[in-house]
């Protein structure tokens, strides 16, 4: 199975995850950070998704045929401990061409959640096309050690610098030769070891404009 990696918007929309348990709250967590509007539909909740009630509307009951029949939501989730009700869900949102992603069947699902990290806008998604959620952890992990908050930093830094960034490089190439530059540099590790002027120097130098 080859996936396409995109990144959605989800903010404002409506999503509904079907099922109160542990992968259940992992998505609604997930969905909640990135600003959607989340209905869980489920006859009871974990301790995760109850400490979180107050953020999500709450349908205290099991999943009910007809569920999408209005078209009210962008995106399902189905994570119940049931696969004939998974599919069921699947198959409803089908018909109601709503994507839909099932907790117990990959090749079945019409998208899958990534495993994340993040620092801060940066956002590395890890799948593995459903082949294996414990190498996606394991990779994970790896990139957890390699990638810091140092690059949130910088990206926040530059940022505050785009105006000067682009007063010093009319052209995208020039931009390019710039952050080629920071990137080359000192600045991540200064960022790194917490001297955050030394490295705002050193990228306001890399920035002036060259006579």
């Amino acid at each position: 199975m080859t996936l396409l990696p995109v990144a959605l918007n989800v903010t404002g929309q409506s999503t509904l995850v079907v099922g109160g348990g542990a992968v259940a709250a992992r998505k609604v967590v997930s969905l909640l950070g990135c600003g959607a509007h989340v209905t869980v539909i489920a006859p009871a909740l974990n301790a995760e998704l109850e400490e979180r009630r107050a953020h999500f509307h709450y349908l205290e009951r099991t999943w009910q045929s007809g569920d999408l029949a209005n078209n009210a939501f962008a995106l399902v989730f189905a994570c119940t401990n049931h696969r004939d009700i998974n599919a069921q869900i699947s198959r409803e949102a089908k018909e109601a061409r709503v994507w839909c992603s099932l907790a117990d069947d990959a090749a079945a699902s019409d998208f899958h959640s990534a495993a994340e990290v993040r620092r801060g806008a940066i956002c590395i998604g890890i799948t593995t096309g459903g082949g294996s959620p414990a190498v996606s952890r394991a990779l994970k992990v790896q990139i957890e050690e390699c990638i810091g908050d140092e690059w949130a930093l910088l990206l926040d830094m530059m940022s505050e610098r785009r105006a000067l960034l682009d007063k010093s490089a009319t052209t995208q190439a020039g931009r390019a030769a710039i952050w080629r530059a920071i990137l080359a540099g000192d600045v991540l590790e200064l960022l790194r070891k917490g001297d955050r002027q030394t490295a705002i120097e050193l990228i306001d130098a890399l920035m002036e404009p060259k006579a």
